[in-house]
């Protein structure tokens, strides 16, 4: 095509813009004052952990009830555990009867992905911080992995579940090992009868 023609097919479209630019005070010289705000974002504000996807497929289901085993040194401590997930969130609650009455239970939030797990509970003192669990998942559901923490006491050490996880596809549809070798399936199952 040639330059002329260019030319003017391009001020046909750039005509209406201009005009509209000049009628509307949005061009360049416009006068109106301009204010900017800090974006910023909570984990309160919303109520999935950050950099996680409730419509994420998974393979495995944690939803429910379980125990922390962990030691750290030459001593075993037992946690109990209520896992929320939904798709790629993990929420929920853990209990440590070493705290105080009234502090015992508090929040945990974190990902699942694939067959890694990491959550996090935060202590109310600054003797033991923040907790953070990352673990693996087995093919058979046994989950176990490392546990640090960012507090004085600096600990770190192993831990594991003590009862297997579900997988998150159900075996009895035929569509299961698709699902199974492929994205995994919607956590928490849509079906209401599947538990």
């Amino acid at each position: 095509m040639r330059f002329a023609t260019k030319a003017t097919i391009m001020g046909a479209f750039a005509g209406p813009a201009v005009a509209a630019l000049i009628l509307t005070g949005a061009g360049p010289a416009n006068a109106a004052v301009t204010t900017t705000t800090t974006h910023t974002t909570s984990s309160s504000s919303s109520p999935f952990f950050p950099f996680c996807s409730p419509r994420h497929l998974e393979r495995w289901n944690l939803n429910g009830y379980n125990t922390v085993d962990l030691s750290y040194g030459t001593s075993s401590y037992t946690y109990s555990v209520h896992f929320v997930q939904r798709g790629g969130c993990l929420s929920g609650s853990l209990t440590d009867t070493g705290l105080m009455p009234g502090v015992q239970t508090g929040p945990i939030h974190g990902t699942v992905v694939g067959n890694n797990l990491t959550f996090s509970f935060r202590y109310p003192t600054g003797f033991q911080g923040t907790r953070t669990f990352t673990g693996y998942i087995d093919r058979r559901g046994n989950v176990s992995g490392r546990w640090s923490e960012t507090g004085s006491e600096g600990g770190s050490g192993t831990w594991s579940l003590a009862y297997h996880v579900r997988s998150a596809c159900p075996q009895f549809y035929p569509w299961w090992g698709f699902f199974q070798h492929g994205a995994g399936c919607p956590v928490p199952f849509p079906y209401p009868f599947y538990h």
